[in-house]
């Protein structure tokens, strides 16, 4: 079902921190609990997106059911997934895309740069990764923010399927996931060109535009000087932004 959002702000645009008499956050984090899509960006290493990956796909001591995409190579999958669960277990299923290697000769020195991808072709990557949102998110379990779907990144997405299929995709697994009741979280490692901004960069806007009605909000990570966690900000839709708080 989709939710009334007339005279919504856009999600994660500038003055969005400018609260009105609308719904309180207690409020708004119930909406979300119904079913939602996460936008993750900011400019941070990959280890502060696997931290916030971890945290979103639930505390491991919690029954829940998780689904991980990854576009790239990576030596430990697993470690995407929060405390000892992993790509094995009864309730969890990794989908890895072929063939969107990484180019060393591409390679960007910022943190949130596009990562160095090659061009690449996997056309199976679509259906066994929204396959795998149905299999996984059918199974029997709790409800209530059960099922847990994560992506990194969507840069490799779009270098490997071009931006139209990789938009396409994102919003057939936002809306298969939300359908389950689930929470979405895409991962989109950039710089924004604004301060508190984060659709300040054009590729967060055209990848959170193509998302639509799918996207409830953007997550905006930050690693300060001599912190030891991550930080993030959630700019939700209809509601506006939250302070920024630990990955801890």
């Amino acid at each position: 079902m989709k939710r009334n959002r007339a005279g919504a702000k856009r999600v994660g645009a500038a003055g969005a921190g400018a609260r009105g008499p609308g719904p309180s956050l207690q409020e708004a984090l119930a909406v979300l609990g119904e079913g939602c899509s996460l936008l993750v960006t900011g400019d941070v290493p990959t280890d502060a997106h696997r931290v916030a990956a971890a945290r979103y796909f639930g505390n491991p001591s919690n029954e829940r059911r998780r689904v991980l995409g990854l576009t790239h190579d990576t030596p430990r999958p697993d470690a995407w997934l929060p405390g000892a669960v992993n790509g094995e277990d009864d309730h969890a299923e990794i989908v890895c895309m072929d063939d969107a290697l990484r180019d060393p000769a591409a390679v960007d020195e910022s943190p949130a740069g596009d990562g160095g991808f090659s061009p690449g072709v996997d056309d199976s990557f679509r259906r066994r990764f929204l396959e795998a949102i149905v299999d996984v998110g059918d199974e029997e379990g709790p409800d209530g923010m059960a099922l847990r779907v994560g992506l990194f990144r969507v840069d490799g997405l779009r270098a490997a399927l071009g931006a139209e299929d990789a938009g396409r995709l994102l919003r057939d697994a936002a809306t298969t996931t939300r359908e389950r009741g689930g929470m979405a979280h895409f991962h989109l490692p950039r710089r924004p060109a604004e301060e508190g901004d984060p659709r300040s960069d054009s590729t967060v806007d055209a990848v959170a535009t193509q998302l639509g009605e799918q996207l409830d909000v953007v997550v905006e990570l930050r690693l300060r000087d001599r912190a030891v966690v991550p930080e993030e900000r959630w700019h939700i839709d209809g509601w506006g932004s939250t302070d920024w708080h630990p990955l801890g």
